[in-house]
């Protein structure tokens, strides 16, 4: 069976909206994963993530147990799953917050969503997904300047985006 993904960003009512979903028996048992929507750069970037996630199960390569924790290492770029969660995770308090479903078994994605924006008394954000600065999230993944700048010109992409989107890819080597 292949994998499927669902992702939405919700305005939220909760104080701490990972431990309202341990609590409703949703994180930890769901395939489901809370991200920072301010640290993605594109649909790009959240499907790269996606992407890598699912062929390092997919050749055991996989350092997460859960494939929502692996997507949450490669949308961070990052090698360790507890910097990953310091670099895009959820914290309490956090008013907007992205969530990402994904299909395991009989687990539709689709559902999953409408369950966790329930728990969180979410409404979703349109576009929120896409705002985040390139620049910033190029900085936060530690990218050089001098390696941006060596990056050609492309067409509806910024330079800073195909850093990111190559320092994930990268993850996989």
């Amino acid at each position: 069976m292949g994998h499927a993904m669902t992702v939405e960003a919700y305005t939220v009512k909760v104080d701490d909206p990972v431990r309202a979903l341990e609590e409703a028996g949703v994180i930890g048992r769901e395939p489901v994963q809370l991200f920072d929507p301010s640290k993605v750069v594109s649909e790009r970037h959240l499907t790269v993530a996606f992407l890598c996630a699912v062929d390092a199960f997919a050749t055991g390569t996989n350092r997460a147990k859960r494939i929502e924790v692996e997507f949450l290492r490669f949308l961070a770029g990052a090698k360790q799953i507890s910097d990953a969660i310091a670099a895009v995770g959820v914290r309490p308090g956090q008013r907007t917050v992205g969530v990402a479903a994904f299909s395991r078994g009989s687990s539709d994605p689709v559902q999953l969503l409408e369950r966790v924006r329930v728990v969180l008394g979410g409404e979703p954000v349109e576009g929120m997904l896409t705002t985040a600065d390139p620049v910033e999230v190029a900085r936060s993944f530690g990218i050089p300047e001098e390696f941006i700048g060596s990056i050609p010109e492309s067409e509806g992409v910024s330079r800073e985006e195909l850093a990111v989107l190559e320092r994930i890819a990268v993850l996989r080597i």
